[in-house]
């Protein structure tokens, strides 16, 4: 049977590319594209990129898959059964991706279990390697719309709190869960996970999606609010493994912005010299086993 892969995220850039990443598997319903750029105005890092893929979809089915099914966040069973029978009814022979920013996907795999319904619950988290992708969250999340960030801290505090909260409860009910790099740096990471023919071609087509969203490889030595925040997530991700409770967590957390605040202040020439600044503050070696 023909399976509906929801992808339930609270992130806007795994909402787009990850979405149309598992459609170009050539098990899934990947037609040709039209209208597939659309650029969304932001308020603070420029314009964003992001992928339309839900346009292409026949326009019955988009009665279904509508804003509703796309945006609520406590989708319900009976949009889950229209979904999937609608899905059965065109007989399009191939499954099909579907992002949606449901949280309840406890409920979704209970009832998918219960009613025998055709889904596989895929999930999003931020991951140890996000921290290359500062670019293209800053794009996505640091809007008016979205979050009102207003300085390096508060947007630090609200990936903190994706690291230490939404990471864990995202991945308590599915069937798999992706991490950012998993599909921003190659693919076919993506399409191992969920068992599904690759697309070998989505490598190229993901370095595009990168550009346009003017991703940049992280340099240590510029001071500006992405690279600082790829310094910050690199050296937490690295080392937050070495603490065990979670105001610990917090107080590493508060430590790492503090080394990046004083990057100024050194001859900074790579990440050690960051690491070893925090470690300084928080009077503890950072060192893995």
């Amino acid at each position: 049977m023909n399976q509906i892969y929801l992808v339930c995220t609270r992130s806007a850039i795994s909402a787009s590319a990850l979405t149309y990443i598992i459609n170009q598997s050539p098990q899934f319903y990947n037609v040709v594209h039209n209208n597939l750029w659309h650029d969304e105005a932001g308020s603070k890092f420029k314009d964003a990129t992001v992928i339309n893929d839900w346009w292409n979809v026949s326009h019955s089915f988009a009665k279904i898959y509508n804003h509703d099914a796309r945006n609520n966040e406590n989708i319900k069973l009976e949009t889950l059964q229209n979904l999937c029978n609608k899905w059965e009814e065109l007989q399009p022979g191939k499954h099909i991706a579907l992002f949606t920013h449901a949280t309840n996907t406890a409920d979704i795999i209970k009832w998918r279990n219960e009613h025998k319904l055709p889904i596989t619950v895929v999930t999003t988290i931020m991951g140890n390697n996000c921290y290359r992708y500062m670019d293209l969250f800053l794009k996505r999340e640091y809007s008016d719309e979205m979050n009102k960030f207003v300085s390096l801290p508060d947007t630090w505090k609200y990936l903190y709190n994706q690291f230490l909260g939404q990471d864990i409860t995202w991945s308590e009910h599915a069937d798999v869960v992706l991490a950012m790099d998993d599909w921003l740096n190659d693919p076919n990471v993506t399409y191992f996970a969920l068992s599904i023919f690759p697309n070998h071609n989505m490598k190229t087509w993901v370095k595009e999606y990168k550009m346009l969203n003017g991703f940049h490889e992280w340099d240590i030595k510029v001071f500006d609010v992405a690279n600082k925040l790829k310094t910050i997530c690199y050296i937490y991700g690295k080392y937050e493994g070495l603490f065990q409770l979670n105001q610990a967590k917090k107080l590493f957390a508060l430590a790492t912005l503090e080394s990046v605040r004083r990057q100024h202040d050194i001859d900074l020439k790579d990440v050690q010299q960051v690491v070893n600044v925090t470690q300084n503050i928080i009077r503890k070696q950072l060192t893995l086993a």
